[in-house]
């Protein structure tokens, strides 16, 4: 089943649940469980106090509950393991941590929510598995110092935007010459790029984002329909981005419609001939920074270490994020990650307003398109 599809049923799945039983949470915000209102309780007094002592406070209490916590994450395997061990370097807290896709992640933290068992402490997953989350109130409320600097747009339902995954085109250095490469969404659409592009066979995100972007800057639903023909009739489909990837780098595609920035960093910083800016020059195509965020959960077995976790994931961690090429939801010096790309604005709102008919559509463009493997 597609993303949204699968986000949808899971959600469903939860308010089912509630309707049997008030929050799908035990002693969640809507609920009176003994583990919802000592995490609220916790979470609260945090809080409230001033920066200078929020966080030695809270890595006191964290401590004196055992020195330990458990995260759920939908980071890349091996960037989530630098990330945790930074964080238990920097405060001697130990993370159990279980890494997933996001939507593993959702549908793990919502049966185990449902059985009142939730093993997680904090979450940190892609903005659609972190609003269903918040929706079902399995998200407590962490709103410390570090979280007061991110910008207001990036505040959502219950989390806060740590990291962007960035969508934007990238190339095989050896095969796309700089006088052949894209200069608008538009461009994919000539047939000079049959056969050489992919694109994802789960980005509907994407084809949404672009769509409005064309609908914002005045096409027609004509135009944008036609347009979508022919660069679905170039490309190829591929599942998943880190394969996307790979397949850039061995040169078996030319070009990546869709990919997140940071993948092409990674297989870049390996050797291969891989990038998605020119040399010394920027990429006009449009890129959207797709929100991911941090959350605690309402009814954490170690609340203060979740909410140490959060504010130092928003805060310190920011500068960990950007050494493992990701893009930090707050300024951080130095950081490179977005430099040469025309970054925009990602519709958040549109696309979670009305994701199934974004999936049905794509499915739908898509489903005679060839697939590599």
């Amino acid at each position: 089943m597609n993303r949204p599809t699968v986000i949808a049923g899971l959600v469903t799945l939860g308010v089912a649940l509630s309707a049997c039983g008030g929050s799908p949470v035990e002693g969640g915000p809507a609920g009176g469980g003994a583990a919802g209102k000592k995490a609220g309780a916790e979470y609260a007094k945090l809080n409230a106090l001033p920066e200078g002592k929020a966080r030695s406070t809270a890595l006191s209490q964290a401590k004196a509950a055992g020195g330990t916590l458990s995260l759920y994450t939908s980071m890349n395997a091996d960037i989530a393991d630098r990330v945790t061990a930074v964080f238990t370097k920097q405060t001697g807290i130990k993370v159990k941590t279980y890494r997933g896709h996001s939507e593993d992640v959702l549908q793990r933290t919502l049966q185990e929510a449902s059985a009142n068992r939730l093993g997680a402490d904090v979450v940190e997953s892609n903005f659609s598995e972190m609003d269903a989350l918040g929706s079902q109130k399995i998200l407590g409320d962490y709103a410390g110092p570090a979280g007061k600097k991110v910008k207001p747009s990036y505040h959502y339902d219950h989390w806060i935007t740590t990291r962007l995954n960035v969508l934007v085109n990238g190339w095989n250095t050896k095969l796309m010459k700089p006088a052949d490469l894209p200069k608008s969404w538009e461009d994919l659409a000539d047939p000079k790029y049959k056969g050489r592009i992919s694109i994802e066979q789960s980005d509907n995100d994407w084809y949404e984002n672009v769509t409005k972007w064309w609908k914002d800057h005045g096409k027609t639903d004509a135009e944008i329909q036609s347009l979508w023909k022919k660069i679905v009739g170039n490309a190829k489909v591929v599942n998943g981005h880190i394969t996307m990837a790979d397949l850039l780098a061995s040169g078996q595609t030319a070009m990546n419609a869709d990919n997140y920035s940071y993948e092409y960093s990674v297989v870049a910083d390996k050797g291969a001939p891989v990038t998605a800016v020119p040399d010394g020059g920027k990429n006009p195509v449009p890129a959207f920074g797709r929100p991911n965020g941090v959350g605690v959960t309402a009814t954490a077995a170690h609340p203060a270490a979740a909410w140490l976790f959060a504010d130092w994931l928003l805060s310190d961690g920011q500068k960990v994020l950007v050494d493992q090429g990701l893009t930090p939801a707050t300024k951080v010096p130095g950081d490179n990650t977005t430099k040469g790309l025309n970054l925009v604005p990602y519709d958040t709102k549109g696309y979670e307003s009305q994701q199934k008919r974004w999936a049905q559509e794509w499915d739908r463009l898509i489903s005679t398109t060839p697939k590599l493997k």
